[in-house]
């Protein structure tokens, strides 16, 4: 099933949920805590099954018995690597198949919930994790699936294979940090960061999928730390970031500041311990999504507003993510004027040029004469954007956010993309990645003008040297090899006007944008 076919088979389960499936395990298990006595097991339960219909797993399997064992293969001295092992699951025709969507409300079992809710409590009453408060509990160990993964015994499973030597193994049980890193030494022996196993980690999967394949790329490299953790009574969370540098999604794993961790901190497989200081604009991610079990009534109301439009589904898909990146970035609420024909709209959206449209990345909501945006984040390149049915449609100059620490009111942060001003001089530097480099080469490169007409430039580009020993940067000529000198970059000298958008021709997308310096006079490069 594809993107697309899975976004339409949500949208239109948000709203099906009967009376008659309501009734369900989950009310079934409520009950049973309730006759037990047992008030706060009762109380797990109803939060598990407030939130349960908006829920659904996906069963991906291999099309074939999977019977290669990582193991076997890495005996070989030639196979050492997770790319030689990607191959050779290739070169044996393996792949992932995907069924359709099952929600939670309609296939969950009065015995699977017990089971989960029963071993999360015992894991809540361990040494490390004993004075978590009990929401803390419920958000961030209790939820008995991550993501969209088919539902399995992973608790019971992990449970077993990593908590009953924490006691043993740990100098100082009680100190949920000293916890964490003995369990990610653990999981590491497990499974593995792999960075060419994309097409057989699209999509989060099951527990004993993971432990197959062995190694992971970050998506489910996060995803089994999360499990792991939570079957252990860790809280984290498993979060999405999305880099302004880079087309590539990120995930981690966030440790939230609980009872026994004084600093928020997020770690994978793949990754050190990376602890949360006070979010900077200098990480600023167009958008952070922490994978959650509960509601987002915002998004909800977004996903039915806009059913038919499949970009703004993406953004709003599933409807139990939640914001959360100002926790690594600094980020800016601001309002734009629109004009009388957008007043009507409930939502206007933020777009970012992406696979060469327009995309929608937040959403804004329209109050009188303005639009008001919360979390955005510096250097991006944005436009206003509305829902025409099936369509995002563009309106208004595109603009920017700039990061500068003397402006108080982020309005006076907003630079608007206007090519009317004046031209300036604009130097940009290919880096040489061959040792014979040519004296001088032509350079083409792209920007936009205001009526988003392409123009391309092209002139000679002359190439510098470098001294690794004095630091020194020269136009480089063959005679500078004997002084220490080596081929560097090739310096394009162009003329564009400021706030010009700029593109390149290798990545194919919007890098930047020149602004001018004024006192030289000439333009810079502010990247997004």
């Amino acid at each position: 099933m594809n993107r697309l076919s899975t976004i339409v088979v949500i949208v239109l389960a948000l709203s099906s949920c009967t009376s008659v499936q309501e009734e369900s395990a989950f009310e079934r298990t409520v009950e049973y805590y309730r006759q037990s006595g047992d008030t706060l097991k009762m109380l797990a339960a109803q939060y598990l099954r407030d939130n349960a219909k908006w829920h659904y797993g996906v069963s991906r399997h291999f099309n074939k018995p999977f019977e290669i064992s990582y193991t076997d293969v890495l005996d070989r001295p030639e196979t050492n690597k997770d790319s030689v092992f990607k191959a050779y699951i290739d070169s044996c025709g393996y792949s992932i198949v995907s069924d359709s969507p099952v929600y939670d409300i309609d296939t969950i079992t009065d015995s699977f919930l017990r089971e989960n809710i029963d071993l999360a409590f015992d894991s809540w009453n361990k040494p490390w994790s004993k004075d978590i408060p009990f929401n803390d509990f419920c958000k961030y160990i209790l939820p008995y699936r991550n993501a969209d993964e088919e539902l399995s015994s992973w608790r019971k499973f992990f449970k077993k294979r990593y908590e009953t030597s924490i006691i043993d193994s740990v100098a100082d049980p009680t100190s949920l940090p000293d916890v964490i890193n003995y369990l990610m030494r653990c999981i590491r022996r497990d499974v593995e960061y792999g960075g060419s196993m994309g097409l057989l980690n699209r999509y989060p999967l099951s527990y004993d999928m993971m432990m197959k394949l062995h190694w992971l790329e970050c998506l489910n490299c996060a995803h089994f730390t999360t499990l792991v953790m939570r079957a252990c009574g860790i809280p984290c969370s498993m979060i999405e970031i999305h880099w302004r540098f880079t087309e590539v999604t990120h995930s981690s794993v966030l440790f939230p500041k609980v009872d026994g961790i004084d600093r928020a901190f997020r770690i994978s497989v793949g990754d050190t311990l990376i602890y949360m200081g006070a979010p900077k604009d200098t990480m600023a991610a167009w958008r952070v999504w922490e994978y959650d079990y509960e509601l987002n009534a915002d998004l909800q109301r977004l996903a039915k507003t806009y059913a038919s439009n499949a970009m703004v589904q993406q953004l709003a898909l599933p409807v139990t993510h939640s914001d959360v990146t100002c926790l690594l970035c600094k980020t800016y609420d601001f309002a734009l004027p629109i004009p009388d024909s957008l007043k009507p709209y409930p939502y206007l959206f933020l777009c970012r040029f992406h696979d060469w449209h327009w995309q929608p990345v937040r959403e804004g909501h329209v109050c009188g004469d303005s639009v008001k945006f919360q979390n955005a984040t510096i250097r991006q390149w944005y436009r206003l954007g509305y829902a025409d049915g099936d369509t995002i449609r563009t309106v208004g100059t595109p603009f920017t956010i700039i990061g500068n620490e003397g402006l108080k009111n982020v309005n006076d942060r907003i630079r608007l993309y206007d090519c009317s001003g004046d031209t300036v001089l604009f130097r940009l530097a290919y880096r040489d990645k061959v040792k014979e480099a040519e004296l001088k080469r032509n350079m083409t490169t792209w920007y936009w003008d205001m009526d988003n007409k392409w123009h391309s430039v092209t002139g000679e580009a002359i190439l510098w040297g470098f001294n690794p020993k004095t630091g020194e940067y020269k136009v480089f000529e063959e005679s500078l090899r004997s002084k220490g000198f080596r081929p560097d970059f090739h310096l394009f000298d162009v003329k564009v006007p400021k706030w010009t958008v700029f593109f390149d021709d290798v990545l194919g997308s919007p890098f930047g944008f020149i602004t001018q310096n004024e006192e030289t006079g000439e333009g810079y490069l502010m990247q997004f």
